[in-house]
């Protein structure tokens, strides 16, 4: 079977421009600037720890995590754990794939990615303030079977996974104060 590149290229554009519009249409959105406790006035954002086989995960996780806390919460983000009045670390317990769709020959078409993560805030003092364990996220992308291609998807893919999951996170910290 062989697939003309435009038409993949048009189609890729297509699911992505969906995509988009679907993350920034569905959930929910923070209104202003939401409060930790009043004791907590920065926080620093420990590189996760990367527990699956993705290479850099680590980063996307973290910085999605970061960039989140700076965009809805009334928090100082710095990088000096020591400084801070309270610190983040998160690990990335796992991520796997999993075929979701095939067609009538047993070909991959569509995917899912899943991530889990354990989060815990602690305080100067080593006390734990927040602390959540097995937070999941998961979504679907369609398989190419270009390599250049899927790796892209890919990333993109779970660039999306991270910042929902980091939404999420932050919102239940909020929640719990």
């Amino acid at each position: 079977m062989r697939i003309n590149n435009a038409l993949i290229s048009t189609t890729l554009l297509i699911l992505s421009a969906i995509n988009l519009i679907m993350v920034n249409s569905c959930g929910y959105t923070l209104q202003g600037r939401a409060k930790l406790p009043s004791n907590i006035k920065s926080v620093s954002v420990s590189i996760f720890k990367n527990n699956s086989s993705i290479v850099s995960a680590e980063m996307i996780f973290t910085n999605a995590l970061i960039k989140e806390l700076m965009r809805s919460s009334n928090v100082k983000v710095i990088t000096d754990n020591k400084m801070a009045d309270a610190v983040i670390y998160g690990t990335i317990t796992s991520i796997s794939f999993d075929a979701l769709a095939r067609t009538s020959d047993d070909v991959v078409y569509k995917r899912g990615i899943n991530a889990m993560l354990n989060i815990e805030m602690k305080s100067r003092t080593g006390d734990i303030i927040f602390s959540v364990n097995k937070f999941t996220e998961s979504q679907s992308y369609d398989v190419t079977h270009h390599n250049s291609i899927d790796e892209t998807v890919i990333k993109s893919t779970l660039e999306r996974v991270a910042y929902r999951l980091a939404r999420r996170v932050v919102s239940q910290m909020i929640d719990n104060f």
